[in-house]
């Protein structure tokens, strides 16, 4: 009998040691965990007769992640909180598998905002995020606005320095940047207004030695929304970044450091909850050396149509026109005496077959001007050409 009350009581004790710190961290903090698949499978043709590229078909994922939040209630309206947001990678693609390497950070909310430092979506961004809605920025079956308004993006990523001729490992010539090491500031709501702010850390300047150049990001929105209306503006601000990244020391075109912004106007009305329509116009401008630089603008549309039940049509249109200026940055061509724009076209159809699981149908092109070299991104371009995809994906969020 003793032995039986032993062994309860030893059980007791072993149970209490693993349910009492549960309940202690449920008291203290609510942590949340999720995420969200998207795989693509399509045909790419790249258009390249002999050309690079061929035509075949693609197997990959769409910003596939997986989440774990917390937020403890500190009291008098305060809360500290944190996010990790990582690369969930299930079919073999090499998305990637750091550790919150998606929007993740450490910081407090209260009646001032949020404050938080992080590896996070900048201003400019999250204002552009509201047009594209369900469309990728991107991605070759259902994206490329991104591609032609910024050149392309940059995830997980610090300032890009290119301190040394060749040097790009930060995609310096790149807005629509998830900011590494960024220090970040989100207003409350104002009767539908609000503020974004950020900047990033100078951690590159400790390895740049006797380099002129202290690269950095500074990033600035404002945003309206009252019912069906939105309305944001986004700018950024990269200082000393080297986008074209020209040669330095004595030679010409030494890069002596440079302002690069970003504007992008946004709006989005909805209409009778079935019919979204939404637009920005971008403008960029970098400075690339001394007396060189390169200006380029452009805009997009997209209309999702909810045509009644689990049924959505969305279509996308994005131009850009032809780059100005005398260094090619990325895959805006210097001044010639061709046209150097291009546009992307893009139709879905997306199925829904619960709240959480979608499936879609697509089709898009890019189409480049007959001095452009613009790419989805999974064939090099050649210069006037055309790339098309046309495939399904299945989306999922749990």
């Amino acid at each position: 009998m003793n032995k039986k009350l032993m062994a309860l009581a030893v059980a007791g004790a072993v149970a209490g040691a693993v349910v009492a710190p549960t309940e202690a961290m449920a008291q203290s903090s609510n942590i949340q965990m999720g995420g969200s698949l998207t795989v693509l499978y399509y045909l790419h043709d790249p258009k390249n007769p002999g050309g690079p590229g061929k035509k075949g078909d693609i197997l990959e994922g769409s910003e596939p992640e997986m989440f774990i939040r917390g937020e403890e209630k500190l009291g008098g309206g305060l809360s500290a909180w944190f996010a990790c947001a990582s690369s969930f990678d299930l079919w073999g693609g090499g998305d990637g598998s750091t550790l919150c390497s998606r929007n993740s950070g450490l910081g407090f909310k209260g009646g001032f905002g949020n404050l938080f430092l992080g590896n996070w979506d900048q201003p400019q961004k999250l204002v552009y995020n509201q047009a594209r809605g369900a469309f990728s920025g991107t991605n070759a079956l259902y994206g490329g606005t991104a591609t032609l308004l910024f050149g392309s993006s940059a995830s997980g990523l610090g300032n890009g320095n290119a301190p040394v001729a060749g040097t790009d490992s930060n995609n310096p010539n790149r807005f629509y940047r998830r900011q590494a090491r960024s220090v970040n500031w989100h207003s409350p709501n104002w009767s539908g207004f609000n503020v974004k702010g950020s900047f990033s850390s100078g951690t590159e300047h400790t390895g740049m030695g006797l380099s002129p150049l202290n690269p950095r990001l500074f990033g600035l929105s404002g945003e309206y929304a009252s019912g069906p209306l939105y309305v944001g503006l986004g700018y950024e601000l990269h200082e000393d970044w080297n986008p074209a990244t020209l040669p330095v020391g004595p030679a010409a075109g030494q890069y002596n450091g440079g302002d690069d912004t970003n504007i992008s106007l946004v709006g989005v009305y909805t209409f009778g909850g079935a019919i979204r329509l939404s637009g920005v116009y971008s403008k960029s401008e970098y400075e690339t050396g001394v007396g060189s630089s390169m200006d380029v603008d452009g805009m997009a549309f997209y209309l999702d149509w909810k045509i009644g039940g689990p049924h959505t049509l969305r279509f996308q249109y994005g131009l850009v026109n032809d780059p100005e200026g005398t260094v090619t940055v990325g895959s805006y061509r210097a001044n010639s005496a061709l046209e150097r724009g291009a546009t992307v076209m893009g139709v879905n159809y997306e199925y829904a077959f619960s709240k959480r699981t979608a499936g879609l149908v697509g089709f898009n092109q890019m189409d480049n001007d007959p001095g452009a070299a613009f790419s989805q991104g999974k064939s090099a371009a050649t210069v006037g050409g055309k790339q098309q995809s046309v495939g399904i994906a299945i989306k999922h969020r749990f």
